[in-house]
């Protein structure tokens, strides 16, 4: 199989834009290429990759691509790429090109290494070796064709709020699991145990995989499934959900059935234009808002039910 590689010459502030509107086309992943971030890694001791997750927005003519199938029509997507021009007035200048299965696998690698996220958790390729801290909670992932390497800004902002919010024994609910990372990092929290559903096929199994790679096949159940249709028959303490602000304003009524007086909801994968209306639903299912997130035009927030 061959793929559809979308590639935009642009400035760092508008990466996590860009790779929100990838992933919300099912891209089979993004890379970014930065040389100020290539020059940090080479300029690090084999085994010491205890950097944190980088932070693009500052950064001059950097590089976002994703790879979509070849017989995908990517009109929509390349639309969408010339809106975040306009919003941000910074050039995009878009390349095409089409990149065989294997030269995909190799490029993904690449670009994706071992970081940190918060104080505890660290996101490291199974391809890498990382030797970790005393207190490190390292999750390995290989993201595949899913959603979720802990680089965007959403799925960092469920991973930094997780860290306070999992204390330990609670039972939680992935919803949109993806690649399966914030169902490992939940355990790797103390969460007694995880069930994840997603929509995707793949997803589904890039989750598995990457659940047994962790050796956490005991703690973590990952289904293929709709979400909103099955949330409201579990029981939870925590509910985790990286998904976009549409699918949220539809799965928090049957989210509150799910959890009781006292749960915490997580989500993220929210635009700052849509958040007003995920806030208006969080207060109307019964949620006081803890905490909010935000970077750039992205928000994140975690809400106590009543």
């Amino acid at each position: 199989m061959n793929w559809r590689e979308v590639k935009i010459l642009t400035e760092g502030i508008c990466v996590d834009a860009l790779a929100g509107i990838f992933h919300s086309y099912n891209s089979g992943g993004v890379a970014v290429e930065d040389m100020q971030v290539a020059r940090t890694y080479t300029n690090i001791a084999p085994g010491d990759r205890t950097y944190d997750s980088p932070n693009f927005s500052e950064h001059n003519y950097i590089i976002v691509k994703a790879y979509f199938p070849e017989n995908q029509n990517i009109d929509d997507i390349l639309k969408d790429v010339e809106r975040v021009e306009k919003t941000f007035s910074v050039p995009c200048k878009i390349f095409l090109d089409t990149v065989k299965n294997e030269d995909w696998e190799e490029n993904w690698k690449e670009y994706y290494h071992t970081f940190r996220v918060g104080e505890k958790l660290v996101i490291k390729p199974s391809w890498e070796k990382y030797l970790p801290r005393a207190d490190d909670l390292v999750i390995e992932i290989d993201p595949g064709m899913a959603f979720g390497t802990g680089i965007h800004a959403s799925t960092r902002f469920c991973l930094t709020l997780m860290e306070k919010y999992v204390r330990g024994f609670e039972q939680v609910i992935d919803a949109g699991c993806g690649s399966g990372i914030l169902s490992i990092a939940a355990v790797k929290l103390g969460a007694k145990n995880v069930w994840g559903m997603d929509v995707d096929e793949v997803a589904v199994r890039v989750a598995k995989e990457n659940v047994r790679n962790n050796g956490l096949e005991r703690f973590i159940e990952v289904r293929a499934g709709d979400i909103v249709k099955t949330v409201g028959g579990k029981r939870a303490d925590i509910i985790l959900a990286n998904i976009t602000a549409e699918v949220l304003t539809i799965l928090l009524p049957e989210a509150s059935k799910a959890l009781g007086p006292g749960g915490i909801f997580i989500g993220s994968g929210i635009v700052e234009g849509r958040w007003p209306g995920v806030e208006r639903q969080l207060r109307e299912c019964g949620y006081d808002i803890e905490e909010i997130l935000k970077d750039l035009d992205w928000v994140g927030v975690a809400a106590r039910k009543k």
